[in-house]
C-alpha cells in the first residue's frame, strides 16, 4: 500500500477521534443502576465537663450601644443536655438545656441575673470544639445578646467526696454572705448545708440537701431545699426546691468550689474557697 500523504492522514483523523470517543465514552455516563455514595455522618461531639473561668461573653449591658466583652471569667458545666454557665464578677447566670448534632449545638437558656430570672427560652446555637471549648450566639436581649465561649478545663479527671468535704466560704463577699458546708453524711442525712446572712433575696435563708459526684467526670449533682428564709424574702422559698451542678477547682490554692443551684425563679449560684 502508498504511504498515506498529509493530506490522507488529516482526512483519516476525523474517524480515529470518533473511534476513540466509542471507547472511552461509556464509562462517563452515570448508570441509574450504580449506587449512590452515602456521605459518611459526623459523629455527635462530647461536650460533658467542666469549663474554667476563663472563657467570656461579649453581651449587652446597661448603657451599651453594642454588644462589648464586659465578661471575661465566663466559667461553665455541661452534663446530660444541660448548659449552666456562671460569672462571678457580673453576678450572671445562664441555665438551659440544649441538643447536639455533629459539632453544632443549639438550645435555649433561662438567663438570672443578681439572683432573680429575668428572661427565659432564649435561642442559642453554636459550635463545639470537643475537649477545646464551646462558642455560641445568643439570640435575647440585654445580657442575653451577644456572643460567648467556654474553654475546656485542663483538669477534667473524676472527682470524689472527698475532694468536697470541708467548710466553704464565698471568693466574694455580696449583701447575702452565705458559708457552705459540705460532710459525708449517709443518706437519708444532709451533705450539703449553707446558710445565709444580711440582707437579700437570701436573707437568712437554710439550704439543706444532697451532693454527688457524677461517675467519670468533673461534675457533681446537687438537690437542695430552702427554708427559714426571712419574712421579707421568703419570696426564694415559694418553689423550695433548688437543683444544679458543682465543681471543684484544684488550680487555685486554696482550692474552689463553684455552686450553679437555680429553681426557675432565683439563682442560688457561687464561687467558694475552702477554709
Amino acid at each position: 500500500m502508498a504511504p498515506l500523504t498529509l493530506s490522507g492522514r488529516l482526512s483519516a483523523l476525523p474517524m480515529t477521534l470518533l473511534a476513540l470517543m466509542v471507547l472511552v465514552l461509556p464509562g462517563c455516563f452515570h448508570n441509574d443502576d450504580d449506587p449512590v455514595p452515602v456521605p459518611v455522618p459526623i459523629p455527635n461531639a462530647d461536650p460533658v465537663g467542666y469549663y474554667d473561668d476563663d472563657g467570656y461573653a461579649d453581651v449587652m449591658l446597661a448603657g451599651d450601644e453594642a454588644p462589648s466583652a464586659t465578661i471575661e471569667d465566663l466559667q461553665g458545666m455541661v452534663y446530660n443536655g444541660q448548659l449552666m454557665m456562671f460569672s462571678e464578677s457580673a453576678n450572671l447566670t445562664y441555665v438551659g438545656t440544649f441538643t447536639v448534632s455533629g459539632n453544632d449545638i443549639s438550645g435555649s437558656v433561662t438567663v438570672y441575673e443578681a439572683d432573680e430570672m429575668t428572661q427565659e427560652n432564649v435561642p442559642f446555637t453554636g459550635l463545639i470544639t470537643q475537649g477545646a471549648n464551646i462558642s455560641g450566639t445568643l439570640a435575647g436581649t440585654g445580657v442575653a445578646n451577644g456572643t460567648f465561649k467556654l474553654e475546656y478545663a485542663a483538669d477534667n479527671g473524676p472527682v470524689n467526696m472527698e475532694m468536697l468535704v470541708s467548710a466553704w466560704e464565698p471568693v466574694t463577699s455580696p449583701p447575702v454572705i452565705s458559708f457552705v458546708r459540705v460532710n459525708d453524711n449517709a443518706l437519708p442525712d444532709p451533705n450539703f448545708n449553707s446558710a445565709t446572712s444580711g440582707t437579700g433575696l437570701f436573707s437568712n435563708c437554710g439550704f439543706n440537701g444532697r451532693i454527688k459526684p457524677l461517675v467519670g467526670i468533673h461534675l457533681y449533682s446537687v438537690t437542695v431545699t430552702v427554708d427559714s428564709c426571712s419574712p421579707g424574702t421568703i419570696d426564694v422559698q415559694t418553689v423550695p426546691l433548688y437543683t444544679g451542678l458543682v465543681s471543684v477547682r484544684s488550680d487555685v490554692d486554696p482550692v474552689r468550689m463553684t455552686v450553679i443551684l437555680t429553681n426557675g425563679a432565683y439563682d442560688f449560684s457561687g464561687e467558694y474557697r475552702a477554709l
